[in-house]
């Protein structure tokens, strides 16, 4: 029984610390302790305890799991995992087809990415071969996603 009960209770601390290390090593090895419990259960007390021991034991790893999430992202220790700032970003617009044959002036070098600005707007583009400077006029060749494709002039 003192072994059945070390194994569970080895489980439950390698489950309650798995939060805190990524890449769910610390899970498996839980898991593979319970396992290992439930076969002593079975070879001492027979297959209905074993499956209940088993079943029991996922239920409150489970349970542990999502009470542990609840209870710590609330204290200050859990609040220095968690994200508090958001990212600014936005996506290019997307390209109008009838950009394709107008000319652009680079705002950047693009080496082979850059910006270049065609009318008020500015896009990322991509430069067939080579690297062009900034301040050159370059033709739009052909819209790929998110990016347009240009050539010199």
């Amino acid at each position: 029984m003192t072994l059945i009960i070390g194994l569970l209770v080895t489980a439950f601390i390698l489950f309650f610390f798995e939060i805190f290390v990524p890449g769910g090593v610390l899970a498996v090895a839980g898991g593979i302790l319970l396992l290992a419990a439930c076969a002593v259960v079975y070879t001492d007390y027979g297959i209905v305890w074993a499956v209940t021991l088993l079943i029991g034991g996922l239920v409150a790893a489970l349970l542990m799991f999502f009470l542990e999430i609840r209870l710590i992202s609330n204290t200050r220790f859990g609040k220095q995992f968690a994200l508090q700032s958001t990212i600014a970003a936005k996506l290019n617009p997307l390209a109008d087809p009838a950009l394709v044959g107008m000319e652009a002036t680079t705002v950047t070098t693009l080496a082979p990415t850059g910006k270049i600005r065609v009318g008020d707007k500015t896009y990322v583009a991509q430069i067939e071969d080579g690297f062009i400077e900034k301040g050159n006029t370059v033709k739009v060749v052909r819209i790929e996603t998110f990016k347009l494709i240009v050539a010199r002039i």
